[in-house]
């Protein structure tokens, strides 16, 4: 499928967008997006917390067309039903406190897909979607892993991660927590690594955007928001291993 929109238009819109909304809400300071507050008052859809049931057990989100039945679970007994258009139907146990940051960007994520469907109706005809999360041990069919790597899945998480976290708000987060400085990675030819004190500053800066860990640090690439150093700096002067500091030949 044609791609008709960039990643970079994505930001933009996406980050236009929530600045309208924290302006309409006279938000200041904050630096967490409330994600369902955005897609319920500004983009308009209606969001709902149900059992699914589906075949797909990783199917944690779904966007209704109001055409495609939906399976759920109502009083250990599964049944078809068929919601509203533009409403987002969320998996139940995703409102346990611990789960909270896969509940919002999979609400981002349904978000995103109507923003699609209105930016770029080219890219395909208004139609239900899930956000599903893969599974290895699922016997997927061709028409779900075709459905959840198509184009219009890439775009729907790019952009999800553009409202949950968009560049004035991760500049935001870097100058509260980290005066600005980009975060150091360490690499070399085989990949890189974080020291711990990094980890637990991306986690906390994760924690203050409402986010998982993975999410936050997608982002930092993203926008490129790290600091490349090589592996032999981390050898050398955190762990202070060989180099000077070991007294060999290196």
């Amino acid at each position: 499928m044609k791609q008709y929109t960039s990643f970079e238009e994505l930001e933009t819109l996406c980050e236009a967008m929530i600045k309208d909304f924290f302006r309409s809400r006279h938000y200041t300071n904050v630096l967490c997006v409330d994600i369902e507050s955005f897609v319920q008052e500004y983009l308009g859809m209606s969001v709902l917390y149900e059992s699914i049931a589906e075949e797909d057990a990783g199917r944690i989100g779904f966007l209704s067309d109001g055409h495609r039945p939906l399976w759920i679970r109502r009083q250990d007994i599964s049944i078809q039903q068929v919601f509203p258009a533009r409403t987002v139907v969320i998996e139940k146990y995703l409102q346990n406190p611990r789960e909270s940051a896969r509940k919002r960007f999979t609400i981002a994520h349904e978000g995103a897909h109507d923003v699609l469907e209105k930016h770029v109706p080219l890219q395909g005809c208004p139609t239900a979607a899930f956000h599903s999360e893969f599974d290895m041990d699922m016997p997927y069919s061709g028409d779900m892993l075709r459905e959840m790597m198509s184009v219009n899945e890439c775009l729907a998480n790019r952009a999800a991660a553009c409202l949950l976290m968009p560049r004035f708000l991760m500049d935001r987060v870097l100058k509260r927590f980290n005066h600005s400085d980009r975060i150091v990675v360490y690499e070399s030819e085989g990949g890189t690594v974080l020291s711990q004190d990094q980890k637990l500053l991306i986690q906390k800066m994760a924690d203050a955007m409402g986010v998982s860990y993975t999410a936050f640090y997608l982002r930092l690439k993203e926008l490129c928001l790290l600091e490349y150093r090589p592996v032999e700096a981390y050898l050398y002067n955190e762990l202070c291993y060989g180099g000077n500091a070991g007294g060999g030949d290196h």
